[in-house]
């Protein structure tokens, strides 16, 4: 932290206090309570980067069990995060755990946390993670007594179920065989929905055949429509279709997807509901009819079918209709002699109808939130009723209570600004937001969760799921808990690789989703060109620019205690006189290519108007209507009054006090003359100058720039599936080139123009790397169009 005067004259800084912990919050006073609090468990989930916290005992661990443990060993048939969420439940509760993984996940987070490991196989999940004998055998050599299965992999396999207790006489911690089978097939499961008296989406409840029997039974039902893979799954094998030639194109699509990540390419086709809202229902049924209703999820902020945002409860529902939406769920689970936790989903419209969307038998992703207005844990109940035990009363005599609002938001390895493709790396700089995970709110619980697999090190590899970490915020209301995911937001600090906080923060701060105006077509609507950027408001630019001449001070104060330098050039002169700030690279254009507008500011320091705790310092943006004349400098003047900062150098989170509110941003790299800056989820190139360079500026020579115009490049790391032309095609704009798979998901490359394809450069089956040439465009003067 960088604090008090300096010899180069920071004094008129103002007085900078040294605190700990910068709080950005009201004063909270504590209220600690007792460790039979139900909310009290809460603290124990949220995780600590490398080692599990664990905390004290929930309120269901002391109900009087027949035994004093659900089991004395588990195997969990994950990895990443949700085999890291189960290993803290049951570290909690004295269950020893077995970890299994691959050859690629050898140093993973969740391996590191277990009591045993066994490695099942090579990266591919066919041979590892879906492999069934493999993971049967681990459990034997283990003598594990059960398995929970997480989320995606084999969670959802009724024939990994059967296994795991037939052959390897262990028990399975989900639902049962019969359940699986019935709820995760989409077609039988509305089926039995409809038997049960569950309102359900009009739909052709049949196998579709192939492509053109996809457009027929499409057009039939009416445009648009959802072509969903039977046995899929978060966002895999969905695409929705407004005509005939999507449907064609979107059953093609979902069947490969369904075939590589479910083994089952079976399609079928359904209504989809203009703008409705994605609401479900958590539930944890056991094996002597007892079934616990939870509070709604609202997961309707969605890209490409899957969640990014999720709440509870929801803005939309009224008592009544939340009432009658747990009735049905719960009708649902007895009709299928449901066990285990479970949850049902709903598409529900403006005026409160709700139809029955799909059943999820297993952990969903987003049960943090849940956890968090309940007080309960889910694994826990899941771990009992796996034992035989009943769900206590107070659970299955009426629905569950929630108290004050939780947010979660997915932290993926992607990159927004490049049409979300995937990212992989090594997570050079990984910091999670520590000052509001260790700060205690209403009930005893940490204002911040953070659910992850990962540690400063880890690599994300191009062989799973793309998820960094599941980031739940908390407040007694819904204002309080957006704020706290906002500043979250800021201060998670990731580096290495692409991801998509930068998104993520612009939909936190989105004004709609502010007031909770949502609906599964909020994305599309918003950003119907796609996500470009952040822009940052003209007092947020204030901001950044003013933290990055502070960090330019603490920079050449830092750097002016080094022994054996020659005397310092007029440092205290350059000081006085100001500087000037040139900010950049906050928009982002349609082809993907930063802006290289950038904006100057001119920055002094007013000690007259600075006291002993608060610097004033003046930010005049030298606009061209301004340098014509028409504005004068004291006209265009703003100020910006400072205190308490928190920042040193070679540390990337900067904090401190701006005209009353704490503003947080990311010091992403520290460059001779400037900073690359993230801030409010805008990237941003600062350079500062002082006078005399900025005069000299205009002397220097431009960047040259280069072309890669005439390629086609991966735009991520994949596999080649398909090449779509041939050398001397003619191609027009918007035609597919070749489809790259990455992380489970087919990605079409398409034309940017018309032009004649001069040459393969990539083999189909040959694994690409970012940027790597796939093919080359022929370009004028080549023969080219």
């Amino acid at each position: 932290m960088w604090c008090g005067t300096s010899r180069f004259g920071f004094r008129h800084l103002g007085k900078v206090t040294k605190t700990k912990t910068l709080v950005p919050w009201k004063s909270i006073k504590n209220n600690r309570i007792a460790a039979a609090n139900k909310w009290a468990f809460a603290k124990s989930l949220s995780s600590v980067s490398s080692a599990s916290r664990v905390g004290n005992a929930s309120e269901q661990s002391k109900q009087k069990h027949a035994k004093v443990k659900p089991f004395d060993k588990v195997l969990i048939a994950n990895r990443g995060e949700i085999a890291c969420r189960v290993i803290r439940t049951c570290k909690r509760l004295g269950i020893r755990t077995v970890a299994v993984y691959s050859e690629a996940d050898s140093r993973a987070l969740h391996v590191q946390q277990a009591d045993e490991a066994v490695c099942i196989g090579p990266a591919p999940s066919l041979q590892s993670y879906l492999s069934i004998p493999k993971i049967i055998a681990a459990i034997k050599a283990t003598g594990a007594q059960a398995v929970h299965p997480g989320y995606g992999f084999l969670s959802e396999n009724k024939l990994f179920s059967k296994a795991v207790e037939e052959e390897a006489g262990a028990v399975f911690i989900g639902p049962t065989e019969y359940s699986i089978d019935a709820m995760g097939d989409k077609i039988t499961s509305k089926k039995l929905a409809l038997e049960a008296g569950v309102h359900t989406v009009p739909g052709y409840q049949g196998i579709v055949k192939d492509a053109e029997e996809a457009a027929k039974i499409a057009a039939d039902i009416g445009y648009p429509v959802m072509i969903k893979a039977s046995a899929g799954g978060g966002g895999k094998g969905m695409r929705v279709a407004y005509n005939d030639k999507e449907a064609k194109e979107g059953f093609r699509l979902s069947t490969e997807e369904a075939r590589k990540s479910f083994g089952d390419d079976r399609i079928f086709v359904e209504k989809f509901i203009e703008n409705p809202h994605h609401v479900e229902i958590q539930l944890v049924a056991d094996t002597h009819g007892g079934v616990a209703c939870f509070p709604e999820r609202e997961c309707s902020i969605q890209r490409r079918n899957q969640k990014v945002l999720e709440e509870s409860p929801s803005v939309l529902l009224k008592p009544e209709t939340r009432r009658a939406m747990q009735e049905q769920a719960a009708m649902l689970a007895r009709a299928v002699k449901y066990r285990s936790a479970g949850t049902v989903e709903f598409l529900v419209d403006e005026d409160q109808n709700f139809y029955f969307l799909e059943m999820n038998t297993r952990l969903q992703v987003e049960h943090p939130v849940t956890e968090y207005v309940s007080g309960e844990d889910l694994v826990e109940h899941m771990l009992w009723v796996a034992a035989g035990e009943a769900l206590p009363g107070r659970l299955t005599a009426q629905p569950v209570p929630f108290k004050g609002w939780a947010m979660e938001a997915r932290v993926y390895a992607e990159d927004p600004l490049r049409g979300f493709l995937p990212s992989t790396g090594h997570l050079i700089t990984y910091r999670e937001p520590r000052h509001l995970m260790e700060m205690e709110v209403e009930g005893g619980v940490p204002a911040v969760r953070i659910d992850t697999g990962v540690y400063e090190g880890s690599e994300i590899s191009m062989f799973y799921d793309p998820m960094i970490a599941k980031l739940v915020s908390y407040g007694s209301t819904r204002a309080e808990a957006l704020e706290r995911l906002n500043e979250a937001l800021d201060a998670y600090v990731i580096q290495g690789l692409s991801h998509n906080l930068c998104f993520l923060k612009e939909l936190a701060r989105h004004p709609r989703f502010a007031k909770g105006a949502t609906s599964t077509k909020f994305i599309p609507q918003e950003f119907p060109d796609g996500f470009h950027g952040v822009l940052l408001t003209a007092e947020e630019k204030r901001y950044a620019v003013t933290s990055a001449v502070l960090m330019h001070l603490v920079k050449a104060d830092t750097l002016s205690t080094v022994e054996g330098q020659l005397p310092s050039h007029g440092a205290r002169g350059a000081y006085s006189a100001g500087f000037f700030v040139h900010l950049g690279g906050q928009t982002v254009g349609g082809d993907g290519e930063r802006s290289k507008e950038k904006e100057v500011y001119e920055v002094t320091i007013d000690p007259a108007a600075s006291t002993e705790s608060d610097t004033v310092i003046r930010v005049v943006p030298l606009t061209a209507g301004m340098e014509k004349g028409k504005k004068s400098k004291e006209e265009c003047s703003q100020t910006v009054t400072v205190r308490d900062i928190d920042w040193e150098l070679g540390v990337p989170l900067f904090r401190a006090h701006m005209d009353g509110g704490l503003r947080t941003l990311q010091c992403l790299a520290s460059r001779t003359l400037g900073y690359d800056l993230f801030y409010g989820g805008a990237y941003l190139s600062v350079e500062v100058y002082e006078p005399r360079e900025q005069a000299l500026l205009k002397h220097m020579l431009p960047v040259l720039e280069v072309d890669n115009s005439k390629y086609l490049q991966c735009p991520m790391p994949g596999q080649l599936i398909s090449l779509a032309v041939q050398e001397g095609d003619v191609v027009e704009v918007g035609q597919e080139l070749a489809i790259v798979e990455a992380m489970k998901m087919q990605n079409i490359l398409r034309a940017p123009k018309k032009t004649t394809i001069q040459k393969l450069r990539a083999e189909i089956g040959s694994s690409l790397k970012v940027d790597q040439v796939i093919l080359e465009f022929a370009v004028p003067g080549d023969g080219g169009k």
